[in-house]
Formats: C-alpha cells, sequence, structure tokens
C-alpha cells in the first residue's frame, strides 16, 4: 500500500471499505434468513397439531397470520431505519423510561366516560397536540400517518374493549404506575 500514489490509495482504501460493508449487509441479511427459518419451523410446528375452524377456512387464517407478521415487520423496519421518526417518538420508544402511557393515561382521565367511549385517535391526538409540550412535533407525524392510514376515525373503544379504557381502570394504572 506503500508504493502506491494517493489516488490509487484512497480508491483502494474506499474499495476495501465498500467491500467490509458489503461482508457485514450479506451476514446480516443471512442472519435474518437463519432467524426466519427458525421461526417457520416454530410455526409449522405449533400448527401442525392445531385444529383450526375459522370461518374463511384455513388457507384465509393464514394469510392473515402471514399479513400480521409482515404488518409487524414493516412497522419494526420503519421505526428501525427512520431516523425522524425515531427522533420524534424517542421518548416513547425507550423500553425502560417511555412516558407514552402516563401521558396517554393523563389525557384520558380528564375527558370521562362519555368522552372517552367517543373519543377517536385522531381527537386523541389532536389533544395531546393541543398541550404543546417537546412531543407536539411528533404527534402531528403521528396523527399525520393515522390519516394516511385511515385510522383517524378509529375510536379507541374499538381498539381496546370499554372495560379496559373505563375511568377506573385508568385511574389505578395511573396509580399503579407512579
Amino acid at each position: 500500500m506503500a508504493a502506491l500514489d494517493a489516488a490509487s490509495r484512497g480508491h483502494e482504501e474506499f474499495r476495501l471499505r465498500l467491500e467490509a460493508e458489503k461482508d457485514v449487509r450479506l451476514a446480516g441479511i443471512d442472519v435474518h434468513r437463519q432467524v426466519a427459518e427458525a421461526q417457520a419451523t416454530v410455526l409449522a410446528t405449533g400448527l401442525e397439531n392445531a385444529k383450526i375452524d375459522i370461518v374463511g377456512g384455513e388457507s384465509v387464517f393464514f394469510d392473515r397470520l402471514v399479513n400480521s407478521i409482515a404488518l409487524g415487520k414493516g412497522v419494526d423496519a420503519f421505526v428501525g431505519n427512520s431516523e425522524s421518526v425515531r427522533t420524534m417518538a424517542g421518548p416513547w420508544l425507550d423500553k425502560d423510561g417511555s412516558t407514552f402511557t402516563q401521558d396517554l393515561g393523563a389525557m384520558l382521565t380528564g375527558l370521562g366516560t362519555d368522552g372517552l367511549r367517543d373519543l377517536t385517535i385522531a381527537g386523541a391526538l389532536t389533544k395531546l397536540i393541543a398541550g404543546g409540550g417537546p412531543q407536539a412535533g411528533a404527534l402531528q407525524g403521528l396523527l399525520d400517518s393515522a390519516k394516511a392510514g385511515g385510522l383517524a376515525d378509529v375510536k379507541l373503544t374499538d381498539l381496546a374493549g370499554p372495560a379496559e379504557l373505563s375511568g377506573a381502570r385508568l385511574n389505578g394504572a395511573a396509580a399503579g404506575a407512579k
């Protein structure tokens, strides 16, 4: 390498970095393939003796299962590969110090039972955005995503049963979280 001129040395260093990056990415792809094979084996073993009696038949069940897994992996990849999402929602994505449930619980506690029953995703996010604070930009991004995904008008009670969203449950959860 010492015998090469500056341009040749720069090219050779770039080639070596590129090759190393390629090897790392190929190794990552191979690891993902191995994990997918292991997951498929576990799923096959689990479903082998299952008696599936679902309206629409086994193929509909399998399609929904595969689509759910793909959607989850897509969301994980979107969050994992998007620096903007990690920056906006970082405090809520932190496994150890997330304040999402406390923030949402505090907002929902003030609504009362009737307000909670009729609250939509867009309404909840709009109320949080109106409160201001450092997450207002991230919340606006979530609201835009909910609108784009057609989820803005979904009622929170449709996502979680009314018993889970009752005032007593929220107050108990908020008190237990302190």
